[in-house]
């Protein structure tokens, strides 16, 4: 009898750190543009949306335009998408992906649209 508890016991943490190791691969951390661009992992990168270098590839069926971070670097995005609907209102993007042959291909794109989110000014009237 106690050795059935030590078995199943050993089983269950054998589960439960398989379990932990597969969902620690599932996170996709947020980095910089330089570690973006060096990484041979799936990262998440933050940036303000370049309007001027908004463009779809129609043949390759792909979104690309630039994003710039806090320190004015900027970075091209490819999405092999077509934009998502509110993409034309964002300020902000966050790309899902990794950087292939000096760009970075995203995977998925996390729009931030700030002003969909801020309140109307109270005028006290």
């Amino acid at each position: 009898m106690k050795r059935a508890y030590i078995v199943g016991g050993i089983l269950v943490l054998a589960f439960a750190a398989l379990g932990v190791s597969q969902f620690k691969s599932l996170l996709t951390p947020y980095v910089g543009f330089q570690e973006a661009m060096a990484s041979e992992t799936q990262v998440q990168v933050k940036g303000k949306i370049v309007r001027e270098s908004v463009r779809f590839d129609r043949e390759a069926n792909r979104l690309i335009f630039d994003i710039t971070d806090e320190e004015g670097r900027r970075m091209t995005v490819e999405y092999g998408r077509a934009a998502p609907g509110n993409f034309a209102q964002a300020s902000h993007v966050v790309a899902v992906g990794q950087a292939k042959n000096g760009v970075f291909e995203a995977r998925d794109l996390l729009i931030k649209c700030p002003s969909k989110y801020q309140g109307e000014t109270y005028t006290g009237e």
